[in-house]
């Protein structure tokens, strides 16, 4: 008990520390606003491109591109700031189609991409995709799952295990061979843990970047502004998982070792979910408990595996670090079912992503598993804990226990399939997945052909409601705007509306533009009669989706 004040200073400044180096956000960031307009047809050409988030976001390494119609590389001096990405354009723009693809990587450390199309003076008839825009990540995502659980599992195990032999084991008399025993898997675990969280640097620069596996030797994926937090949780872990190694052999045990093994353990709190949700500081204090109690468990379970057969023949101390652990044991249940459960209301928040998204399907699994965990320490403790430390035979003690210690490596396997699972989740966004890589972007123009000559093309302001501009441009087959006799005559319909004709205005060479309110979304038809001459007007006919 004399301990307790000093694991509670432990504890707290664990707490600060992890708060101090935790940063808020709102959410996963979403695309707020672009200037110019998604779509937009420019009467000349821009002098920046503007991309405004709902919160602050970081941007990659050429995570600015721009793209003409030909897809060329088009200068670009990218900067970001806060909520906003900024992109600086040449001022010798040509007319026609520009394509700006976008890559930031929100505060939860996951990546968005995107793309904007816009049109200066009018669209070109012909768009050729961007081709060094990022790709399908591939197995990276799942690479990255199978790490993180490795380092789960390692981590908390080994923090569990200094735990249980600075505490729980106290008092109890331990052959050395037993305490050799412990040690060396501590030690193992927490190498295993820090070549983990190494491993995860690169990994984690190469995701943000979109570059695949092949991206982990890029010099770019440890960009310290991209895994600036996934060093961090390197550092903590590297310097609290030396420390407690090295006192167990010692068979010391201090505040500082505490401290440091704390912070250690809580290290995975520093990036994540957790701070992309408000309120940020509580969310985080609850991952730690989470963390905490998942090792003092894991790490209990795994003491008790390797300890129990040794002392199945002395009843007290059987009996003691049953008695310590099983007590322990109910309010780490309670912990973790608290704080999962709270974690997970605030970060799933509603039950469509609960069932319908890969985040919270598995967090339903992580549950059941944690149900059968739950289960399993229950036969334990009122079943075949009895059994040890009642006052029955010897030899049946010694069955019991050798029945509790099956019972034991039965929960810490369960119990290293739930970090296993917390792994996939740490890579699964709560609101589905994020689009990582630019999509190809869609110009929104329609062609016709009039008459054997000529050449029609149309296109919709994308936005916002149904009220849009339309422009119609009249080119040859060269793709060349024609000056015409007069206006072509523009005419409306959907399946059920008819609009007649709108009125265009000219505003180019070939180029018309006309504003329509659309009664209603969906499927229409403009037809556009061309006036060549007195006597001479083709038409043609092409479909047009409002959204």
């Amino acid at each position: 008990m004399r301990r307790v004040p000093a694991l509670l200073i432990a504890v707290l400044v664990a707490v600060l520390t992890v708060l101090g180096t935790a940063t808020s956000a709102s959410a996963h960031a979403t695309l707020v606003s672009t200037d110019p307009a998604e779509g937009a047809v420019l009467p000349e050409a821009p002098s920046e491109v503007t991309f405004t988030f709902d919160e602050p976001v970081q941007l990659v390494p050429d995570g600015l591109l721009a793209f003409d119609a030909a897809g060329k590389r088009v200068d670009l001096d990218p900067q970001a700031s806060g909520v906003e990405v900024r992109g600086e354009l040449p001022g010798d723009l040509a007319q026609g189609t520009y394509v700006i693809t976008w890559r930031v990587v929100s505060a939860d450390g996951h990546p968005i991409a995107g793309s904007l199309t816009f049109h200066v003076g009018a669209p070109s008839p012909k768009v050729v995709p961007p081709g060094s825009v990022s790709t399908d990540p591939g197995a990276l995502p799942t690479v990255q799952a199978i790490v993180h659980g490795i380092d789960y599992v390692a981590l908390l195990l080994a923090g569990g295990l200094a735990i249980f032999l600075s505490w729980t084991v106290r008092g109890v008399r331990l052959a050395e061979d037993v305490r050799r025993r412990l040690v060396r898997v501590l030690r193992g675990s927490a190498l295993v843990a820090v070549l983990a969280a190494a491993a995860a640097v690169p990994l984690a620069g190469a995701y943000q970047l979109g570059s695949g596996l092949g991206g982990v030797v890029d010099p770019a994926a440890l960009d310290p502004g991209l895994v600036q937090q996934d060093l961090q949780v390197l550092a903590l872990q590297a310097f609290g998982l030396a420390v407690a190694a090295w006192a167990s052999g010692q068979q010391r045990s201090s505040l500082v070792v505490d401290l440091v093994t704390a912070l250690a353990v809580w290290s995975p709190a520093l990036v994540g979910h957790t701070r992309a949700y408000e309120p940020s500081a509580l969310l985080v204090v609850t991952d730690a408990l989470h963390l905490s109690a998942g090792a003092v468990w894991l790490g209990g379970l795994t003491g008790l595996a390797l300890t129990l057969r040794s002392v199945a023949g002395r009843p007290k101390d059987a009996a003691l670090l049953l008695s310590r652990f099983s007590t322990l044991a109910a309010v780490l249940l309670a912990a973790l079912a608290l704080s999962g459960v709270l974690l997970g209301w605030r970060i799933v928040g509603s039950w469509s992503r609960l069932f319908g998204e890969t985040y919270g399907r598995l967090l339903l699994v992580k549950v059941a598993l944690v149900l059968v965990v739950a289960a399993i320490a229950a036969v334990n403790r009122y079943r075949l804990l009895p059994r040890v430390t009642g006052d029955s035979g010897h030899d049946v003690r010694r069955q019991g226990a050798a029945l509790v210690r099956r019972a034991v490596v039965a929960e810490a396997a369960v119990l290293v399939a739930v970090l296993g699972v917390t792994g996939f989740l740490t890579q699964k966004p709560p609101a589905g997945e994020p689009p990582a890589a630019a999509r190809t972007a869609d110009t929104g123009v329609v062609t016709g052909v009039a008459g054997e000559d000529l050449k029609v093309l149309a296109v919709l302001d994308p936005g916002p409601g149904l009220q849009r501009r339309l422009l119609v441009q009249v080119q040859n087959l060269a793709g060349d705007p024609l000056d015409l006799y007069d206006a072509p005559a523009a005419v409306l319909r959907s399946s059920e509306v008819d609009l007649g004709e709108v009125p265009l205005t000219p505003t180019g060479a070939g180029t018309y533009t006309a504003d329509v309110v659309f009664p209603t979304a969906g499927a229409w038809q403009l037809q556009v009669s061309i006036r060549v001459d007195e006597f001479t007007s083709p038409v043609t006919t092409v479909d047009l989706d409002v959204k």
